[in-house]
């Protein structure tokens, strides 16, 4: 088995030998290199290189690692504000997807509650000075709301 790489050498040297290119004259037999044949004696220090007939391995793919994860991406916010008994702006006109931040900037508690036709109902619990409600609209459509202790203030967010 170890003589095979030899003799396929030995063959592909005569085979190169033998073709010639249009003019150019056929070598004559003394010039057609040799191979020697292998010897029982030690191997030389340094062997030729044996001609490979397996295909080189694939390189492998090497893993690349992923970028760190971004942050996720914060919904817009729209702030209404209670203030003086009224709400600021009386109506809001947002995106889908918004959410939107009612702050209680009065003395007085109150809260936040949809109206019976509203798409989505929605009630915050009393809101002291300084406290928030928050609803995120995904629907367009028009929401209305007041307050439940003081049924004069009314608003809207307008979703499109």
């Amino acid at each position: 088995m170890k003589l095979a790489p030899f003799a396929l050498l030995s063959v592909s040297v005569l085979l190169l030998g033998c073709i010639t290119q249009e003019g150019t004259p056929s070598p004559s037999p003394s010039a057609i290199p040799t191979v020697p044949s292998p010897s029982l004696a030690a191997p030389s220090p340094s062997p030729s290189p044996v001609p490979s007939f397996f295909p080189s391995p694939s390189p492998q793919p090497s893993l690349v690692p992923s970028p760190s994860p971004s942050p996720v991406a914060q919904a817009p916010t729209a702030t209404i504000t209670i203030q003086n008994f009224a709400f600021n702006p009386p109506t809001l006109e947002i995106a889908a997807g918004t959410t939107v931040v009612w702050v209680n900037n009065d003395d007085a508690k109150h809260n936040v509650r949809s109206v019976p036709s509203s798409p989505v109902s929605f009630i915050s619990g009393n809101l002291l000075k300084g406290q928030t409600y928050s609803v995120t609209f995904n629907h367009t459509g028009a929401y209305g709301y007041y307050s439940g202790l003081y049924r004069d203030m009314i608003g809207n967010v307008i979703v499109r």
